[in-house]
């Protein structure tokens, strides 16, 4: 890895052209932000895949296609504009503005390529002072994994990768508790609290580890990598600003569920939690799961470089309408074709309409697969005969039931799983050069297709097995690769082309 300061350097008109910026474009945002075109509101291109465009933010890397894409509403292409982009499938409205970045990321393949988004400050960290640094990102709606590590790293000068593999640093601003971010629909907040060492100029967003210390979670079925918007880049002098103590929003919860109270900040050490009766029930922590069986509230005291605040969250626990005894799931006749039958049994219910049957490939995202009218308590049964998808990567599926009351309020029970067959395949060699070979059976159809979607090589087969594929007339990159099974099934698989 090589460090080096960029060609543009802040100037004193740089500085007074971001600010005019500042007072153009946001209101909300506080003035003495050090990030220049923080909403990407200025451009040089309208859009682009892969390529920047976004005025003083660059990609830390030489490989063409391997930078950060723009999204404006400027733009009349399919791939950039806002809120529809990347061929016309992905769909968000930008946080502030009219305009956003996005990143795509390869991930549980062994390729480790990311994509990063830099810029140098508009003037360096003061030494000793604090900072508040946020970020906004939001799940590109049809990537086909969501992971952790979105982070931000804040160094003296720009990284250099003159490659496209993953850069190894350590990000000073990542959400408490690292969590993998699977909103396709809300922005949400990565921020924290940044003490400078005095010498610091650049920041730089991404993933900064490899695929085997990256988590991920399947989404959808899709052959898109991986990927985010982001907008709304902040750092702030904390002096110049009040943070307030964040308790999180009241709410209500059923009996039995847990509830996350607080935030996710980072940096947010000189903290202390307290139940309704005034004893501390955590320090050290932005927030955390509590699960109370009654109402209460709960107060958290913070004093962070100096600036003290407290804050409370009042927690409404109903009762449960609805206890559910004996949920479990089994395969009918033990063979998969025929369905998977959920059966439970209540033993108490209370307004109670109906039970929505709840499938999912990934556990995360769900779809109704039946309904079942509630009759008292007593014991329920029903039958998914719907043709069982092939799970991405996966031999799982998953279930769970929806439960509506009368008056459309809606509990949720514990999520089951059940392991069904799953048609295997696999790729080799991979990275490949010039052919990759299929392992598997029953095979009708191959598909390859670029990180935006194009597909570029479409085959159909008569029943083959072990079918190889020619890579030749493809450039150097990430691309996808789709099996088709004579019975229907398909399954993604990503494949490095090398030189």
């Amino acid at each position: 890895m090589i460090k080096y300061n960029y060609f543009f350097n802040i100037n004193k008109a740089h500085i007074m052209w971001a600010l005019l910026i500042f007072c153009n474009f946001s209101k909300a945002q506080s003035p003495y932000n050090l990030v220049p075109n923080y909403s990407f509101e200025e451009h040089s291109v309208c859009g682009s895949v892969g390529s920047g465009g976004a005025d003083f933010w660059v990609s830390p890397t030489t490989v063409p296609n391997y930078q950060y894409s723009y999204e404006n509403s400027c733009s009349t292409n399919p791939c950039c504009g806002m809120p529809s982009n990347t061929g016309g499938n992905g769909w968000q409205y930008a946080r502030t503005g009219v305009a956003y970045t996005s990143m795509f990321f390869s991930l549980n393949n062994g390729s480790n390529i990311r994509y990063y988004l830099q810029t140098q400050l508009i003037d360096t960290l003061k030494v000793n002072h604090c900072y508040y640094v946020e970020f906004y990102v939001n799940l590109i709606n049809i990537a086909k994994d969501a992971n952790n590590n979105i982070s931000l790293y804040i160094s003296d000068s720009g990284i250099g990768n003159y490659g496209i593999k993953n850069v190894y640093e350590n990000p000073q601003i990542l959400n408490y508790g690292n969590p993998i971010i699977t909103d396709t629909l809300n922005w949400v907040r990565v921020g924290g609290i940044y003490t400078a060492q005095g010498s610091e100029s650049f920041i730089t967003i991404g993933d900064f580890t490899d695929d085997a210390h990256t988590d991920t979670v399947n989404i959808s079925g899709g052959n898109y990598p991986g990927g985010y918007y982001i907008d709304d880049v902040s750092v702030i002098p904390l002096d110049s600003m009040q943070l307030k103590a964040d308790a999180g929003r009241d709410t209500t919860i059923v009996k039995g569920d847990s509830v996350w109270i607080g935030s996710r900040l980072c940096g947010l050490t000189n903290v202390v939690w307290y139940d309704d009766g005034g004893n501390v029930i955590d320090t050290g922590v932005p927030g955390l799961w509590v699960k109370p069986t009654a109402n209460t509230f709960y107060v958290i005291e913070q004093n962070v470089c100096g600036q003290y605040s407290r804050d409370t969250v009042y927690i409404n626990v109903q009762a449960l309408p609805v206890i559910i005894t004996n949920y479990e799931l089994r395969i009918t006749n033990g063979i998969q074709k025929n369905g998977v039958a959920n059966i439970w049994e209540t033993s108490t219910e209370i307004n109670t309409a109906y039970y929505n049957v709840q499938r999912s490939a990934d556990g995360v995202n769900f779809e109704i697969v039946g309904t079942v009218r509630a009759k008292g308590a007593g014991s329920y049964s029903y039958t998914d005969l719907t043709p069982i998808p092939s799970p991405k990567e996966r031999d799982i599926l998953y279930y769970r039931l929806e439960v509506v009351d009368k008056n459309g309020s809606v509990t949720y029970s514990d999520i089951k799983e059940i392991s069904i067959s799953n048609s295997p395949f696999s790729i080799f060699p991979n990275p490949a050069k010039d052919v990759v070979n299929i392992s598997g059976k029953n095979i009708s159809g191959v598909k390859v297709s670029d990180v935006v979607g194009r597909v570029l090589i479409n085959l159909s087969f008569n029943n083959v097995t072990n079918p190889t594929i020619s890579l030749k007339e493809l450039s150097v990159g990430v691309y996808y690769l789709s099996v088709t099974t004579t019975d229907g099934q398909v399954k993604t698989m990503v494949v490095e082309k090398e030189y």
